[in-house]
């Protein structure tokens, strides 16, 4: 049948192809040393009248100093990125698991998911919830990775990792949002050849 779909589709499926594109690049990473040792947190109280920020810098992040990282593509032209297994330290010390099993370390990579790699910045996060001791409400972490590269093929890479917890009081639609901390630490890449 001359104009059928199935036959007008396939040369821009066998063009898309064969076009290639981003596939993986590696990165040996290193925190910012400052950074790492003392990480800069801000919390804010809600639970007065008015809200209340504090800031300050807490313990050890809980990372690796140097670290090698693995951006792969993804589906639909999105991009993953690999790294050692998380453990970040909160401002109060407690360390956050990101893997499956939460419950202690392993030596599989963690995936966070992320943007597409046609243009930067590029953004991956991976999320947490964990049900308060008493069963009153839920911690929700936010961990996410922020590279400002216009390009993930770069030479090196710069951004940042940070972790945000938000405490809740309830769950769903009657949660009351009663504290928000964000916790940053700066680091370098170099393409691994």
């Amino acid at each position: 049948m001359p104009g059928d779909v199935r036959t007008r589709g396939l040369p821009l499926v066998l063009l898309l192809v064969a076009c290639g594109g981003f596939e993986q690049e590696s990165y040996d990473v290193v925190l910012d040393e400052a950074d790492a040792q003392a990480v800069p947190y801000s919390c804010t109280d809600k639970t007065g009248k008015e809200d209340v920020t504090t800031t300050g810098t807490g313990g050890p992040s809980g990372l690796a100093p140097t670290q090698r990282w693995t951006v792969r593509a993804d589906e639909f032209g999105a991009t993953r990125l690999e790294l050692p297994d998380v453990t970040f330290q909160n401002h109060l010390g407690e360390p956050i698991w990101f893997d499956e099993e939460a419950k202690e370390e392993d030596k599989r990579p963690d995936i966070l998911e992320g943007t597409d790699s046609s243009k930067g910045p590029f953004q991956y996060i991976n999320i947490r919830a964990i049900p308060l001791a008493d069963n009153t409400g839920v911690v929700t972490y936010v961990l996410r990775v922020f590279i400002d590269n216009k390009s993930l093929e770069d030479d090196t890479l710069h951004g940042t990792i940070s972790l945000r917890g938000t405490r809740d009081l309830g769950f769903g639609a009657n949660a009351e949002e009663q504290e928000v901390c964000t916790s940053t630490v700066r680091f370098t890449g170099t393409r691994v050849r």
